[in-house]
């Protein structure tokens, strides 16, 4: 991503106030609170977003994330100038815990859970048309049923020694199948208040699931920080993501068909 610090000065950062755990920045970054990680301190792009030469969605589509390897190999991030920048953005040091190797994979996951995340605030524009926005906004659902929701599955389930139940699978073809019927009615309407409604829901229900996600992960990251050594594996967190994407998908089935 984004913004780096000239190493050569990196001791003058302060830390403004104290330090911020991993696991707040990755669950609470949003496009209304805009924090990232770099070198192990925490960046409020609030004032930056706008700013950025290479426009807001570089950024947005890196909130929670730890960016110090992608912002370091931009060859322009090493100017004094972007240096000073950094420092002025610098609001907390970055409280981090050490994952056991029996926990690399729920970084894994939880990184690639606030990635897709961010997609849906690097597509929010208000000012697209309605009909236009349910195109985006339907393709990233589709994405998120065909792609992520089947890979978050894999991962947790396999953190918890487990297969994938194929029910789950079948349901969430089904909900594919039925999204983009629905889409396509709406298309075909030209009704720019329906396609608006559709859209904000639709949208709505994705960063739910999402959110529900990283709260879930933070809520891991936290407990292995106050017990160390004696949260020896991440079968526990792995049951609760999971009931968490097995109740969305059987909510999205069974009662949020018509996004009334």
């Amino acid at each position: 991503m984004s913004v780096d610090i000239d190493n050569s000065d990196s001791s003058s950062l302060s830390c403004l106030s104290g330090t911020l755990p991993t696991e707040e920045v990755l669950e609470e970054s949003s496009s209304s609170r805009p924090l990232v990680m770099l070198d192990d301190r925490v960046v409020d792009l609030t004032d930056f977003l706008q700013k950025h030469p290479g426009g807001p969605a570089v950024l947005l589509a890196n909130l929670g994330r730890d960016v110090s390897a992608d912002f370091h190999h931009v060859t322009a991030h090493h100017r004094p100038g972007v240096a000073l920048k950094i420092r002025q953005l610098v609001v907390a040091d970055v409280d981090s815990v050490l994952l056991p190797a029996e926990w690399a994979p729920v970084g894994e996951l939880l990184d690639y859970t606030r990635l897709v995340r961010n997609s849906f605030e690097v597509q929010l524009n208000f000012e697209r048309d309605p009909i236009h926005d349910l195109v985006y906004v339907g393709q990233s659902y589709r994405n998120l049923l065909d792609d992520h929701i089947r890979a978050f599955l894999g991962g947790f389930s396999a953190l918890a020694g487990r297969d994938v139940d194929p029910v789950w699978l079948r349901r969430l073809g089904e909900l594919s199948v039925e999204i983009e019927a629905r889409i396509e009615d709406v298309l075909v309407s030209l009704d720019p208040i329906l396609a608006a409604s559709m859209s904000r829901q639709t949208r709505q229900c994705c960063v739910a699931l999402l959110d529900d996600l990283l709260t879930c992960g933070a809520a891991a990251v936290r407990a292995l920080r106050q017990h160390g050594p004696e949260m020896t594996t991440p079968i526990p967190y792995a049951g609760d993501a999971l009931l968490v994407l097995t109740k969305w998908i059987s909510w999205r089935n069974d009662g949020c068909r018509s996004d009334k």
